[in-house]
């Protein structure tokens, strides 16, 4: 087992992939000798909880496939661990595969082993401060009941685990108003879900004008002191009795204290928590897209950029002035193919602004030359469904979604007249089948502001909001059929905005 610098860590990676690539050779070919010299890079910066994931161990098989177990683990003390512990932990093995080998489409059978022996441990798991020992058993020829071989390797991975610290601190309201006469003093913080609660605070700057309780973390004006009257933003060291490691919050966000002779109005304050800019389809402009069904578009004329919203320029923060917004036209020479793609924006974590704030998703959207399916009693070839998630991970498939169209605060082109549910695609005209058809909510070429409450989603540490192209035909729609048309997104923001205190 080593302790190794990030370098050293990629060289041994590279080496050891490079030893999977080229070294391990069919079982016929070897001697049978135990397993030897298990090597883990330790994990030494865990948290509380954490997610682990191990690089995978070098091992001498003598050039055979390993197979890996695992045995026990045990703590600082000597003492095992039981289910609850073992149930987050799982450890790779080799995966037997197939690939094609020529023009004639031949398979041949391989094993997969670039990933065996790599340690997962699940996130919220109660791995908590301390270190953990692996007892692991690699295997060789584990179907051969001549020539299998293993080895116990005990403490062959070392697990240090600290404390979870603070990741988000904030005084709500933000602004505070403390007295001269010092008869008021400010709320207590609210701290990241998941961290350790083993802490202390301290005050960083300020602490000629203020006192900070080390407990509770509320602040007042130090006795006998009278400073000016003004806005104040000390910073605030959180520190851990477990580790003594220091986290430090200080700014517009984190608290701001007004002084003065007589009790002061403050606003209440909204704190942008993303803002999508949706330049390009990247997580650096907010977005990712995923085409399920082509279509006659390409690839490369699906969400392009354009000119954003001129409604919400208004609204706009200067820090996303480089905003654009996207749009897919399914329509080619005339005709419509069905498509469906997606335009997922990045998940949030809501957690740390689940008390004290009203916390909503806003974004703009317009549709534009949909025209209604004549063979479909008039019903819209496609739509803009918008789905929200919990369990988003990079698959738009694998996903559990729901979609929120109905529940959705919406204003046409800041007309004033709220109602709630997306307006339904077209001019509203003609054929109202399913009744979904409103000629008071045309919003036909017309931006739409769309509010989302996440009151339900105020825990969700992974929160995504995705917008899907949506078809409703099949084949191939053209004039008096119908047409797919485009739809645009644009200024996609999740906000915090404080709540008044009682």
């Amino acid at each position: 087992m080593k302790k190794v610098t990030f370098l050293s860590l990629l060289v041994s990676l590279s080496l050891f992939l490079a030893c999977q690539e080229d070294t391990f050779m069919e079982d016929s070919e070897m001697a049978y000798l135990p397993p030897t010299e298990l090597e883990y890079l330790e994990v030494l910066e865990a948290r509380d909880g954490q997610r682990v994931i191990t690089f995978p161990p070098a091992v001498n098989t003598g050039g055979l496939i390993p197979y890996f177990e695992l045995v026990r683990i045990t703590n600082a003390e000597g003492a095992e661990l039981g289910e609850e512990h073992l149930k987050f932990v799982s450890i790779a093995n080799p995966e037997n595969d197939t690939i094609t080998v020529n023009d004639e489409g031949d398979r041949v059978p391989i094993v997969k082993y670039k990933d065996a022996g790599t340690i997962t441990i699940e996130g919220d798991n109660p791995f908590t401060f301390g270190d953990y020992y692996f007892d692991i058993k690699v295997i060789t020829s584990p179907d051969d009941a001549v020539n299998k071989r293993e080895t116990t390797f005990e403490k062959g991975f070392h697990l240090k685990v600290g404390p979870a610290l603070v990741t988000a601190l904030n005084y709500r309201p933000v602004m505070q108003n403390l007295l001269l006469d010092g008869s008021k003093q400010t709320t207590a913080p609210y701290v990241s879900q998941g961290s350790n609660p083993d802490i202390r605070y301290e005050l960083g700057t300020h602490s000629d004008i203020f006192t900070i309780d080390a407990a509770t973390g509320i602040i007042k004006l130090v006795a006998g002191v009278t400073p000016a009257e003004d806005t104040y933003y000390p910073q605030i060291n959180v520190i851990s009795n477990i580790s003594e490691e220091v986290v430090s919050y200080q700014g517009e966000s984190t608290i701001a204290i007004v002084v003065s002779e007589e009790p002061a109005e403050l606003e209440l304050q909204t704190i942008n928590l993303f803002y999508a800019t949706l330049e390009a389809p990247s997580p650096v402009y907010g977005f990712q897209k995923f085409i399920t069904q082509q279509g006659a578009i390409s690839e490369s004329a699906t969400w392009i950029a354009g000119a954003p919203c001129n409604l919400a320029g208004d609204d706009r923060l200067e820090s996303a002035a480089s905003a654009k917004s996207i749009m897919t036209n399914i329509v080619v020479s005339k005709k419509s193919q069905p498509h469906t793609s997606w335009a997922v924006i990045n998940p949030q974590n809501l957690a740390n602004y689940n008390q004290g704030y009203e916390l909503t998703a806003t974004f703009w959207t317009k549709n534009q030359y949909v025209e209604y399916m004549t063979d479909k009693e008039g019903r819209t070839p496609t739509n803009l469904e918008i789905y929200v998630s919990t369990d988003f991970t990079n698959d738009v498939e694998a996903a559990t979604w729901t979609q929120v169209n109905d529940v959705l605060k919406c204003e046409i082109n800041n007309s004033g007249n709220t109602f709630i549910g997306t307006p339904y695609p077209g001019d509203q005209k003609g054929d109202n089948p399913d009744g979904l058809k409103d000629l008071t909510r045309n919003a036909d070429s017309k931006w739409v502001k769309n509010v989302l409450d996440l009151e339900a989603y105020k825990n969700e540490k992974n929160l995504t909001v995705a917008f899907k192209f949506a078809s409703y035909f099949e084949g191939e729609i053209v004039g008096a059929t119908g047409r797919g048309g485009r739809y645009y997104i644009s200024d996609v923001r999740f906000d915090a905005k404080e709540q008044a205190q009682e």
